[in-house]
């Protein structure tokens, strides 16, 4: 009789924790040089002039506990245009890239762009435009490339 009386209890603990959805982020894998140039809005090279960052609560991670990114803003002074038409060879250009800061419980593997240069230094990036935010971000995570280290 005891089994009988567990089995209803056991049967709807089950079901809520069925309901429950589980995270199961992890890194994303880096995308091949042709997807990226495909689905750029901008390639460009250039000479890395400012560099800033700071510290918030994720947008990419909303489940965890504790999720914190630190966000830079990179401006380039344009070197050299591959791909696109909104900007010129001696323009200034601001982009975003993100790491995360703080990850409680960690996640598995890296997260977000995994070269984020340096003031002075010259890179390559395969930027997408985000036309809701007006931003230029790279792909994550290999859009940065970094070609010479500066200063």
């Amino acid at each position: 009789m005891k089994n009988k009386a567990k089995r209803p209890f056991a049967f709807v603990i089950f079901g809520i924790l069925s309901l429950i959805p589980l995270d199961a982020s992890a890194a994303v894998a880096p995308h091949s040089k042709e997807y990226m140039e495909k689905g750029s809005a901008l390639i460009v090279t250039g000479e890395v002039v400012s560099l800033s960052s700071k510290t918030q609560k994720s947008k990419e991670e909303m489940g965890l506990l504790v999720a914190r990114d630190r966000i830079y803003k990179i401006t380039i002074k344009v070197a050299s245009l591959t791909k696109g038409e909104t900007v010129k060879v001696g323009d200034e250009l601001q982009f975003q890239a993100w790491q995360p800061s703080i990850r409680f419980p960690p996640l598995p593997g890296p997260q977000g762009h995994q070269s984020i240069p340096k003031k002075g230094d010259l890179i390559k990036t395969c930027l997408i435009y985000n036309r809701f935010t007006k931003i230029y971000h790279p792909f994550m995570p290999n859009g940065i490339k970094i070609l010479h280290n500066g200063k």
